[in-house]
């Protein structure tokens, strides 16, 4: 008799695997230990995440205005942000156990939220968490915290800035701000559980944290004020832990809503107040580009047809590039009413077009925050 019967190649299991979605591996994992080794495996996550990098989403967080039932009810819906939305596609998640007064920026498929003093790493997709431990905040400071990836050592860390502005009264009764007593430490987040802790590290420069931050090509960008009260960019590079200062022309001031973005592969500022509706119905507004080459930053002007057309009177923010930085991307200004609403503007042929979300579970009594390319991971599996 003539067996039949064989084995599929290993490299073809991790295929196999990498094309399935995050429910289907958790299922698998269930099934068989040799499953379970293959997906837990440092190189099937490599393999996975350049798999999902194919097919990036659109990530919508959203939290009640008011605490619901007494509880910080925080609700995840993320679907396929440049392809059709089916119910294959979509991934939601409810939470009663996640701080949400600060949201990074997804990063390779984990965000970062941030309490009072309580930060937590989560996987939207497999709806998993990690606490962080504590952090001691002092007196009356405020804390602001940061999320970035680290490519030589294959970790993420948490930047934490804690600051205690302090303020002095002249003669005249005038306040004015005297300095800012800042703390830096970092956090590094492994794949397995071992236990870590917060680390200080030393900044040699006087500043105040003002704007989200903006994790780019392995470094951590964020809006300053520095003491003489001048608006600079703070540049953090994660694996070497280095802080850096690049100053800003004059007309920037993060006190007026001056905001960045990542606009085709590089930072880009945009000034939310300075928009204009031409008497076309074309919407024009410039950004300030950083061109790293020259190390200065660039005027560019850019100029959206038939705007008034597509979105009559709703009022939408610029919110950067996404995927390959051919689209152009704008989102509801104050995240309620239209939360689940993205209009993309193709730069090349300046195609306007509306993609709406239809998600029952979030409403106008919502806070909407939008979030693009993040896609599906195993971390935290």
């Amino acid at each position: 008799m003539v067996n039949t019967s064989f084995e599929t190649p290993p490299e073809m299991h991790v295929e196999i695997l990498a094309r399935l979605p995050l429910k289907s591996l958790m299922k698998f994992m269930s099934v068989s230990k040799k499953w379970e080794s293959i997906i837990r495996g440092e190189q099937f996550r490599r393999d996975y995440l350049i798999q999902s990098m194919t097919r990036p989403r659109v990530l919508f967080v959203a939290n009640r205005r008011y605490f619901h039932n007494f509880k910080p009810e925080a609700l995840f819906h993320s679907v396929y942000q440049e392809e059709p939305s089916s119910l294959s596609s979509v991934q939601q998640m409810r939470t009663y156990e996640t701080p949400l007064y600060k949201v990074s920026q997804p990063v390779r498929g984990l965000i970062c939220h941030q309490g009072d003093t309580n930060i937590v790493i989560c996987n939207p997709g497999l709806k998993k968490f990690r606490n962080l431990p504590q952090i001691e905040v002092p007196e009356f400071a405020s804390m602001r915290s940061f999320f970035g990836y680290d490519e030589v050592k294959n970790v993420f860390k948490v930047l934490c800035i804690t600051q205690l502005v302090k303020y002095q009264t002249t003669t005249e009764g005038d306040i004015h701000k005297v300095r800012s007593d800042v703390g830096h430490q970092v956090y590094t987040v492994r794949s397995d559980v071992e236990s870590s802790s917060w680390k200080g590290i030393a900044c040699n420069y006087d500043y105040s944290a003002v704007t989200e931050g903006l994790f780019k090509g392995g470094f951590l960008y964020y809006g300053a004020q520095s003491n003489n009260d001048q608006s600079v960019v703070m540049s953090f590079n994660v694996s070497s832990e280095d802080f850096s200062v690049i100053e800003l022309p004059n007309e920037v001031d993060f006190d007026n809503n001056w905001k960045l973005v990542n606009y085709k592969g590089g930072i880009a500022l945009v000034d939310e107040d300075n928009f204009d509706i031409h008497l076309n119905g074309n919407r024009v507004f410039k950004i300030l580009f950083r061109n790293e080459v020259a190390g200065n930053w660039e005027i560019e002007t850019i100029e959206i047809p038939r705007w008034k057309e597509t979105v009559d009177n709703e009022d939408y923010h610029f919110k950067g590039t996404i995927g390959t930085g051919e689209l152009l991307v704008f989102v509801p200004t104050h995240g309620t009413r239209f939360g689940r609403r993205v209009l993309y503007c193709d730069e090349a042929t300046k195609n306007l077009r509306r993609f709406d979300i239809e998600e029952r579970m979030i409403d106008e009594d919502h806070i909407v925050r939008t979030f693009f390319d993040h896609v599906d991971s195993t971390w935290l599996m």
